[in-house]
């Protein structure tokens, strides 16, 4: 497996790196400090500072965002005398009502479904490692959630808002809604979390439980 980690003594292990495969002894690393292949100079590994408390603050905050992005119109339309206010999950049923499935789910898993999913996984995950449960579920779930990160797209979802607003501007009175700005918030705690958070966390902690 790419980037597997075998320790073999207390001051090195064993690191494949992500792009060209090289197998290479990687040092004990400090807090800030950061491991390049020798091959490619791609990143081998990062220590970031205080990594998992971080992290797990982030995931926290964004499932507050997310619950709040949902409870509050995200844009009010006023046009002729009429007033439409819409949301994530207001945005795929309406979607599908104009005859647009597709379109519709494709919106909902990757505004709503994956976003919610991939927050209450990692807060599972770091939580569980933050108090040293043991699980044989954490790696199979961490992989999972991995894979499945090019499928959260709020940030396109969030441009899409703009353009839009941008183009009815013109024939309609746009109203920010309360939720936009807790949307665009979750928008940047994730990019953070994406960011903050050191995978060898997670794999320590599975190597020494198991």
């Amino acid at each position: 497996m790419h980037g597997e980690i075998h320790h073999n003594n207390g001051h090195h292990s064993i690191r494949i790196c992500h792009d060209c495969d090289l197998i290479q002894e990687v040092p004990l690393l400090h807090q800030g400090k950061t491991a390049r292949c020798i091959r490619c100079n791609s990143i081998l590994e990062r220590h970031r500072i205080n990594s998992l408390n971080r992290s797990l603050a982030l995931a926290i905050t964004g499932i507050i965002l997310f619950v709040l992005s949902n409870l509050f119109p995200l844009l009010s339309l006023k046009a002729g005398g009429l007033e439409l206010d819409s949301n994530l999950l207001s945005s795929s049923i309406e979607l599908f009502r104009i005859d647009r499935p597709f379109l519709a789910l494709l919106v909902f898993f990757t505004t709503i479904l994956f976003p919610v999913v991939s927050l209450a996984g990692m807060v599972y995950i770091l939580g569980s490692v933050k108090i040293g449960h043991n699980s044989r579920w954490i790696g199979p779930i961490f992989r999972f959630l991995h894979s499945t990160e090019v499928w959260g797209m709020l940030e396109v979802f969030l441009l899409a808002i703009i353009v839009a607003g941008v183009k009815l501007g013109d024939i309609a009175e746009i109203i920010p809604g309360t939720s936009l700005y807790s949307f665009f918030a979750l928008v940047v705690i994730l990019a953070m979390l994406s960011s903050s958070l050191d995978p060898d966390d997670v794999w320590q902690h599975q190597e020494i439980t198991l």
